[in-house]
């Protein structure tokens, strides 16, 4: 799964109580541990255990109605569905949460769960839908404190636009999510989207303001440690040298990437890599 552009960290804050009546327990308290364990799951990629804890809290909350857990759990477990590949299964889970935040009028966590919902389209090539779904989530968020949502969204909406070629509307999306960062002075979401600004330059072949972009944004993944961010900005400075023809640089971050890839046990990346650096790029 794409652990970026989840929001389960959220719902914990989120969990109400219910069940059957206990003397001396703190029903409270014990669906906020299974919400906290199914995340520990997740964490893990331990999907069923995680699914497990998520459905137990969701019953919990039914029982009382609690309209903002039911919506967290139904919005954990979209996530669940989407990480082990069911994403028909996924996108039906956030469409039931997104009736339950609508009728809550909660602008965060209706934005949170359109997120999701579009990226479950997206997943199954639905763009138009996945489009539709970012540009409501867009509307919620810019009802919110500009910030991480508001960047996301943003980001999504640019990944839509570079999938259709459309690069202007892309870097304006992607701009925007910068700025958003910068204001919040949230240093790895700056670093996300000049990851992203630096592949559509690439895409357009502005090489120059490619690299720029992708080693800014490697530097702050390394200080941060953040591997996925790593990955991502040695695969696009892979893709910049063979552009460029330098087969020594592409080497260089290729077999930095390989190696990285080898360590998680990425095998399919890491024979699509060795194939790419092999034919010279090919792009």
């Amino acid at each position: 799964m794409n652990n970026r552009w989840r929001w389960l960290w959220v719902l914990v804050f989120l969990l109400g109580c219910g069940g059957p009546a206990k003397t001396g327990v703190d029903l409270k308290s014990e669906a906020i541990a299974f919400n906290d364990a199914g995340y520990q799951y997740y964490r893990q990629s331990r999907f069923d255990l995680a699914r497990g804890k998520f459905e137990k809290a969701l019953d919990y909350n039914r029982l009382i109605d609690r309209r903002e857990g039911i919506a967290a759990n139904l919005n954990n477990l979209g996530v669940i569905a989407q990480a082990q590949g069911n994403l028909e299964q996924a996108g039906r889970r956030f469409q039931e949460a997104l009736a339950v935040n609508r009728e809550r009028n909660d602008p965060a966590a209706m934005a949170e769960t359109l997120n999701n919902l579009g990226m479950a389209y997206q997943g199954q090539g639905r763009l138009p839908e996945a489009n539709a779904a970012y540009l409501e989530a867009l509307d919620q968020a810019r009802q919110l404190p500009p910030g991480a949502l508001l960047a996301l969204t943003l980001t999504h909406l640019g990944d839509v636009a570079r999938v259709h070629k459309d690069y202007t509307l892309a870097l304006n999306y992607y701009h925007q999510a910068l700025m958003a960062d910068t204001g919040a002075k949230d240093p790895r979401g700056q670093a996300l989207r000049q990851e992203r600004l630096g592949r559509t330059f690439l895409d357009l072949k502005d090489y120059d303001r490619a690299a720029m972009y992708l080693k800014e944004a490697l530097r702050e993944f390394r200080r941060l440690q953040d591997t996925d961010g790593i990955a991502a900005s040695l695969k696009g400075l892979t893709l910049l040298a063979l552009a460029r023809g330098d087969r020594q640089e592409a080497d260089l971050n290729g077999n930095l990437l390989l190696g990285l890839y080898q360590t998680r046990g990425q095998e399919q990346e890491a024979r699509e890599l060795e194939a790419l650096l092999k034919r010279g790029g090919g792009r």
